[in-house]
């Protein structure tokens, strides 16, 4: 197959957790830029959390929020914010259950808890860190995605009452959960990108290491899944690579013979 795009997610697959670009992932994607092959990234970051990586590698087109915020060529080509309906219901039921939140607006974040040890814990090994949310910042903007920060079980009763919005867990063992539209994925985001660049999506290459990719996996005509991700995400994949730690990246492109 011809593949003319290659699509990345950030955090487990270029990115090892809690690290940096290793100089040999940085190599293979200046390669394929080289080659004139169109490198995307698609990723559940807002654009403020990826500043610093996207410069790194130079892309230009960027799927933020798990699908919901679409760039190409510095240009926004698509976006969804959640319904203020809907982000009100899950606003009475964390006052109910005192269950913090963040919300993340296309420039901006905010928690409703900054002490509060969940919200501590998700900005512990980040650079940034939110700002105190102002009671109405989730009317006065558009929002398109949320942390949760509570323990998973508590995190039921939310998929229960709020079906349209989808609730994954960031690993097993965190205290927060990314809040999206049900009907909003990688995928959907992804597609758009597609449509403005004239490609199919059997013409792409997509590598990911998270739930919140299974569907980019499934969709292009290549979904490479990383060493470490889940089961479930490999099920989706047509190749399984080598962790984000051992260089996976590189060594799914070199199997693939695109550098």
């Amino acid at each position: 197959m011809n593949f003319k795009v290659v699509i990345f997610d950030i955090d487990g697959t270029i990115l090892p957790h809690g690290k940096t670009l290793s100089p040999a992932t940085r190599d293979a994607i200046k390669q394929l830029r080289e080659k004139n092959m169109k490198v995307v990234i698609a990723t559940g970051r807002a654009p403020y959390f990826s500043e610093s990586i996207l410069k790194e590698i130079g892309v230009d087109s960027m799927v933020f929020f798990n699908g919901s915020y679409v760039f190409h060529e510095g240009k926004e080509i698509y976006k969804n914010a959640i319904e203020k309906d809907v982000l009100k219901k899950v606003h009475l039921m964390s006052n109910d259950y005192q269950h913090p939140l963040t919300f993340l607006g296309g420039t901006s974040f905010k928690a409703t808890d900054l002490s509060h040890p969940f919200v501590m814990e998700a900005y512990s090994h980040e650079p940034w860190k939110p700002e105190l949310a102002p009671p109405q910042y989730w009317m006065d903007q558009d929002i398109y995605q949320l942390f949760l920060h509570c323990d998973m079980e508590e995190e039921l009763s939310y998929q229960t009452k709020i079906p349209e919005l989808d609730f994954r867990r960031w690993s097993s063992g965190a205290k927060t959960c990314d809040v999206n539209l049900s009907q909003s994925n990688k995928a959907v985001g992804i597609t758009k990108l597609f449509e403005k660049l004239g490609i199919a999506p059997d013409e792409a290459v997509a590598f990911g290491d998270g739930l919140n990719d299974i569907e980019m996996l499934s969709l292009v005509g290549m979904g490479v899944a990383m060493g470490a991700a889940r089961d479930e995400v490999k099920s989706a994949a047509n190749m399984v690579t080598l962790a984000a730690e051992e260089d996976g990246v590189r060594h799914g492109l070199e199997r693939l013979g695109l550098i």
